[in-house]
């Protein structure tokens, strides 16, 4: 999907959330970005995404390269983007729980990572939500008992997934716990960046994913 639209590969992640409101409004968000400005302009321009300048927001899952590094350049572009830019706190300077980023449909969840603090974004719905996780860099148990939480907190159903899991086809446990959690909670997942392309293969025929392969380009749609 990704090569028929001209989309250019990298090793990182960047996801544009377009949340659509019953009033006609719409938030344009983007989640991460990969390493490289130029190829995060290249694709969303491919995929017909608002262009960096329109957004209005920009979040930062963890404090690694490959997830942060178009952002932080992109801050020359336009100094907008800096003050919409979400980032994690400093490196032992951790936040707990659910933080709600006001005027947005999105909350942060932190995980116990005490050098990339990294945090889960979650995308409330008007019955549902939705699932980022930007890298699982301690591991993937630790991700899942974090969304168990959320799950509790917010009260509503999971109904997607998306995300790098740290997974490859060597850690058969970490992936039958994660196919357990999303059959659990009737969600859709999406697996990518640090989950590996035979992990990505193996979950899509695990979960008989419509997607198939999930990767660069794939446009996912949730309607509550």
């Amino acid at each position: 999907e990704g090569v028929e639209k001209g989309l250019l590969p990298s090793h990182g992640l960047g996801l544009v959330i377009d949340a659509q409101f019953e009033d006609g409004s719409v938030f344009h968000a983007l989640i991460d970005g990969g390493p490289s400005r130029d190829v995060l302009i290249h694709n969303m321009s491919a995929v017909g995404a608002p262009q960096l300048t329109s957004l209005d927001l920009l979040v930062v899952s963890l404090w690694n390269y490959h997830h942060l590094g178009a952002v932080l350049s992109s801050w020359k572009l336009c100094r907008r983007l800096r003050r919409i830019t979400r980032l994690p706190p400093l490196p032992r300077n951790r936040a707990r729980g659910l933080e709600a980023i006001p005027g947005s449909p999105i909350l942060l969840a932190s995980l116990y990572s005490p050098v990339y603090n990294e945090r889960i974004v979650l995308l409330r719905g008007i019955g549902g939500w939705v699932g980022v996780v930007g890298c699982s860099v301690y591991g993937v148990e630790g991700v899942l008992r974090v969304l168990e939480d959320s799950s509790r907190k917010l009260g509503m159903k999971l109904d997607l997934l998306i995300g790098g899991f740290n997974l490859s086809t060597l850690d058969m446990y970490g992936i039958r716990r994660l196919v357990k959690f999303v059959e659990k909670h009737s969600a859709s997942l999406v697996p990518l960046h640090s989950t590996s392309i035979r992990a990505r293969e193996y979950l899509a025929r695990r979960l008989e994913l419509e997607e198939g392969l999930p990767g660069a380009g794939l446009e996912v749609e949730v309607a509550w």
